[in-house]
């Protein structure tokens, strides 16, 4: 029952992909030497490309978030937090451990634990912020609040953007291209070749709330394959590869095809499965199959003559 309660809670959190903008083409990178870490809670993935790292932090938590920081020459700024206390304990020793001030992160969908980041400059777009305060984001969070309680930093523990941007910030000494997609954002650091989005999932189903949205989820893959990115950062699943991305372009277009070949949501689930036998996400299927079904309805009903 859990399991469903928080899937549902999370359709709220996907990322929106329907606002404008893209980053341009990025120069190839070297490959990152990589290293693992294992925390008191969760364990981290360091990827040093020279002059600058990323660290990714497994929580391992009951949702699987994965936060980042960011490592410049003398700084550091991060990109989403942890939301559980065990997770936000370990993620801030972490912090400390690495020796270099951090003043700034960028929050984008997981603004639990506002409280650990006392005193740093929060980073965002307009519209997330107006998401974490009264939209999707925001209800969210005070809905996981409310089913895990205080171990989940939500409630007054929400953190809010204090800065919002757009474009080309530079935190930490690193350049990042802010690309705004409505209530949520991208995060492009050219000099790690790489872009921070929300969710992707290399074989989990997505959820697809329309046909419209399912062909600006197209696009902005496609943005990615352009771009030439050597890894997509996500906050459900860690860094993915470019044949994440291909693989999801596929799973798009066959998603639209069964959609036109489904006549009710149930049906359209089974087909589903039966063209991706291996996916996780089960829960995901059976929110896209009511949203696509009930955005459906008034445009493939038959019109009435009188």
């Amino acid at each position: 029952m859990k399991k469903k309660l928080l899937a549902i809670l999370s359709a709220a959190m996907m990322f929106s992909v329907m606002g404008a903008g893209s980053a341009g083409a990025a120069p190839a990178k070297a490959v990152p030497t990589e290293s693992h870490i294992t925390l008191k809670s969760g364990s981290v993935n360091v990827y040093d490309y020279g002059d600058v790292k990323l660290h990714a932090y497994f929580t391992n938590d009951p949702l699987a978030d994965v936060a980042y920081i960011v490592e410049g020459k003398k700084a550091l700024a991060g990109i989403e937090l942890p939301a559980f206390t065990a997770g936000l304990d370990a993620w801030k020793d972490y912090v400390k451990s690495l020796g270099k001030p951090m003043n700034d992160i960028f929050i984008v969908c997981h603004p639990a634990g506002a409280s650990y980041i006392k005193g740093m400059n929060v980073y965002g777009t307009e519209g997330a912020q107006k998401s974490i305060v009264s939209g999707s984001t925001g209800a969210t969070t005070q809905g996981l609040f409310a089913a895990f309680g205080a171990d989940f930093h939500g409630g007054d523990d929400t953190a809010a953007i204090t800065n919002t941007v757009s474009g080309k910030v530079q935190l930490a000494g690193v350049d990042f291209e802010v690309i705004d997609r409505g209530e949520s954002y991208d995060l492009a650091i050219p000099s790690m070749n790489v872009v921070y989005t929300h969710m992707l999932g290399k074989t989990t189903h997505s959820i697809l709330t329309s046909a419209a949205h399912i062909e600006a989820f197209l696009q902005m893959l496609k943005e990615y394959q352009a771009a030439g990115y050597a890894m997509i950062l996500t906050s459900h699943g860690g860094p993915e590869g470019q044949d994440a991305v291909a693989e999801k372009i596929s799973y798009l277009n066959k998603t639209k095809e069964i959609m036109q070949q489904s006549k009710t949501a149930d049906v359209f689930k089974a087909n589903m499965k039966t063209a991706f036998p291996a996916y996780d996400g089960e829960n995901y299927l059976d929110m896209t199959a009511g949203f696509l079904y009930l955005s459906l309805i008034h445009i493939s009903e038959p019109t009435r003559q009188a």
